[in-house]
């Protein structure tokens, strides 16, 4: 995959849009679900206002104050052993791993800074580091939340039992209901493995939630049904299903047709105990433009959000993971800390500010969580809010 189409062809975090949905995303029993309206209410772990648990740090960031990050994502690996030719991390896999000794000295950082989670994601895979189960045990000794973003393939044996001792969530990204399709898509032979290992987690999950990740594109659109289907019958919490963006190759409308029809079933299956979340499954999205203006005066939400790289960088936004001009600086130089706090990632920052980054969210690709981050802070720095007085 060339540097440049890695940059263009991008998967997207999933949390719904702003835009009218293409399809029915709302549970079962609509404005009347008591149950659901009063789950969400209470703060159920998928909703999109969690940021609000951190307004002290969002009300200092408006002030003009260098805030903490609240979550820092780690990649422990730039090694993977998928091969996803959409990945938005094609660009980082260049081998690297985060020493041990480092990863220990850093959320040790991490955690004198007050940072208040921590997500160890890719990069490559994070479970095929050879002390991968030696940083779970670093996290939950430091007491910090942990989240996990795996393919599922977890090499060593312990793993699952350790991810399930220790992480808070595991998202695993399987994107296929069969192992042909599996392997068209993730280009290995490890479909059963992943099955094995999601069964393990669904069975012995008190604590951790556990879900299903499914980028749609042609290859495997028709499944979409089939997967919600197989997450719901192993006893997953939850499956996310988005959609691929490729300005070069956009979808046919014979795509976008099995798409909606096939999100729309799969959201039928939702209960109060099954999430399905359709992500950017809007007609804006699925008719998406690269061109389109960014809906934002900047892009702050990267702010609250730190990105080191398995190669020590610390990155912008993790859509910029491998393109060292969006680095603040490196952890095997200088401290998180002294970093976070330099004038680099000032410098940085106002060129992502300013959409020198290329915007890789762009093209209706929005549907991503930085959008209520960016919704919140872009109102809450703006020097004249009128009838601010009012509610």
């Amino acid at each position: 995959m060339t540097q440049a189409s890695a940059k263009q062809t991008v998967s997207l975090p999933v949390l719904l849009t702003e835009s009218k949905p293409a399809m029915p995303t709302a549970r079962p029993g609509g404005p009347d679900n008591v149950a659901a309206i009063q789950q969400a209410a209470l703060g159920e772990p998928f909703n999109r206002y969690k940021i609000l648990n951190h307004f002290d740090r969002l009300q200092r960031f408006a002030a003009g104050e260098n805030v903490a990050p609240v979550t820092v994502e780690i990649d422990p690996s730039n090694l993977c052993n998928h091969r996803c030719n959409w990945c938005v991390s094609a660009e980082s896999h260049t081998g690297e791993l985060l020493a041990l000794d480092r990863f220990r000295s850093l959320i040790d950082e991490l955690k004198s800074m007050d940072v208040r989670s921590i997500v160890l994601k890719g990069g490559g895979e994070p479970t095929v580091h050879p002390q991968f189960d030696d940083m779970l045990r670093v996290v939950a000794t430091a007491e910090l939340p942990m989240g996990l973003i795996t393919n599922g393939s977890m090499p060593r044996k312990d793993t699952r039992e350790l991810v399930l001792q220790t992480a808070q969530w595991v998202r695993i990204s399987l994107d296929a209901a069969t192992a042909d399709t599996h392997q068209n898509i993730h280009g290995t032979r490890d479909f059963t493995r992943i099955m094995n290992n999601v069964q393990y987690l669904a069975e012995h999950a008190h604590n951790t939630v556990l879900g299903l990740n499914f980028v749609a594109e042609p290859r495997n659109c028709t499944e979409i049904l089939a997967f919600t289907k197989l997450g719901l019958q192993l006893g997953v919490a939850y499956v996310s299903i988005r959609c691929v963006f490729d300005p070069t190759n956009p979808l046919t409308e014979s795509t976008r047709a099995a798409m909606r029809e096939q999100a729309a079933a799969a959201a039928a299956l939702e209960s109060d105990s099954f999430r399905v979340m359709l992500g950017n499954f809007s007609e804006a999205y699925l008719t998406a433009d690269q061109l389109q203006q960014f809906p934002y005066r900047k892009c702050l939400g990267p702010n609250l959000v730190g990105v080191v790289g398995a190669d020590g960088e610390t990155y912008a936004c993790c859509f910029l993971r491998g393109d060292k001009r969006f680095s603040f600086g490196n952890v095997h130089t200088d401290s998180f800390e002294t970093i976070w706090n330099g004038d680099k990632r000032q410098a940085v920052m106002e060129s992502v500010y300013r959409g020198e980054c290329g915007r890789a969210c762009l093209g209706g690709m929005t549907a991503n969580r930085y959008n209520i981050y960016n919704e919140i802070l872009n109102y809450m720095t703006l020097e004249d809010k009128r009838h601010s007085e009012f509610v």
